[in-house]
């Protein structure tokens, strides 16, 4: 009966593992995208004050959801 339970414990240990590194992946992704957008945002800026025509600028970007 010991050997069961500790299966089980080993068994939950690793699912709560994988969920923790999965939750990390989804907040380190999002926090990438965040500086991203904001880097692009600066870069515009950027180019609206040097006087770029607007014209010429185009950003595509893909939101996930």
């Amino acid at each position: 009966m010991e050997q069961v339970n500790h299966n089980k414990n080993v068994i939950e240990v690793c699912k709560n593992s994988i969920d923790y590194v999965r939750l990390r992946q989804d907040y380190l992704s999002k926090d990438n995208l965040s500086r991203e957008y904001k880097a692009i945002s600066e870069e515009f800026k950027e180019w609206l004050k040097k006087g770029y025509q607007t014209q010429s600028i185009i950003y595509l970007i893909e939101s996930k959801k």
